[in-house]
């Protein structure tokens, strides 16, 4: 079960730059490390065998320090998100193993069952995705190499994302499955409901929310 997690470094100002204007940036950024603590909380327990994937504007070395010498680390190479995300899979899939899932790293509460969808539907389908309530995904799973203009006209930022990459996933001649949605946690909003989802369970993100008073009512277990 190869999965790649997607990040940026827990550095004030580079990450979670919305969630920042609200909570502040020191804040936004060790949310942001807790975030991928508890994503690799839910991977080790599914026994995945995991890779970060790095953005590079730090060392690789930086990222061992902080998620521990026990996962596989490599650095994003691309120009935009879309080429990295395919230049990751693609590299995944030449390593070996007839599949490979690649998710984001604001994801904290993932249901690790959404991780054993991908992988079981990926039997029949060529790619799986996992649409974001924000339009995007937050999950992409494959079984060969996609086309290098499959993200062709996806404009990141905007509502589009999904809608488009299914249309030329469906153009290419490709099969595909959809997941259940699950939201990211970008902003002031996406934490509040995050904390009222987990209100009664203890994980880094949450005790991290409730130290730092960031949620009115984020419920103790």
């Amino acid at each position: 079960m190869r999965v790649l997690v997607f990040t940026k470094y827990p550095q004030p100002g580079m990450v979670k730059t919305r969630l920042g204007q609200t909570v502040g940036l020191e804040h936004a950024a060790k949310l942001h490390e807790a975030f991928i603590h508890d994503e690799l909380r839910m991977l080790t327990e599914l026994g995945a065998n995991v890779t970060l994937c790095c953005d590079p504007f730090r060392p690789l070395a930086d990222y061992e320090r902080l998620f521990g010498p026990e996962l596989r680390y490599t650095a994003q190479h691309g120009a935009h998100l879309g080429e990295r995300m395919l230049h990751a899979l693609r590299t995944a899939l030449q390593e070996g193993g007839d599949m490979a899932v690649l998710i984001g790293s604001d994801l904290p509460d993932l249901p690790g069952q959404h991780i054993t969808e991908a992988f079981a539907a990926l039997r029949a389908a060529q790619v799986c995705l996992g649409p974001a309530t924000d339009g995007g995904f937050y999950l992409l799973g494959l079984r060969e190499p996609l086309p290098a203009d499959i993200f062709s006209g996806v404009s990141w930022s905007g509502p589009q994302v999904l809608k488009k990459t299914r249309a030329n996933i469906t153009a290419a001649g490709l099969t595909h499955h959809l997941l259940p949605a699950w939201p990211d946690v970008d902003t002031l909003d996406d934490l509040s409901a995050y904390a009222a989802r987990n209100r009664n369970k203890k994980s880094r993100s949450m005790d991290l929310i409730r130290a730092l008073g960031l949620v009115e009512n984020a419920w103790k277990p």
